[in-house]
């Protein structure tokens, strides 16, 4: 009898809805950055501090959203 093979794990191998999930995480965590780092900007009149980081920490949340999903 042949050995079994390991099964990889993580939703993204063998699933052909998982590039759907990454495009998902990466454009929602921007997005959502986005919108709280303008809000944030209108509030405290600070023109493109909170926006800035907003983007990146809605990048950074995305990958690793990706990574979470990956494994």
């Amino acid at each position: 009898m042949p050995p079994k093979k390991a099964k990889p794990k993580g939703r993204l191998f063998g699933n052909s809805a998982s590039w759907e999930w990454i495009a998902f995480y990466l454009l929602g965590g921007v997005l959502i950055g986005t919108v709280c780092g303008l809000g944030l900007d209108y509030l405290l009149h600070t023109t493109p501090l909170f926006l800035i980081l907003g983007v990146f920490g809605g990048f950074a949340a995305g990958l690793y959203g990706v990574y979470k999903i990956s494994t």
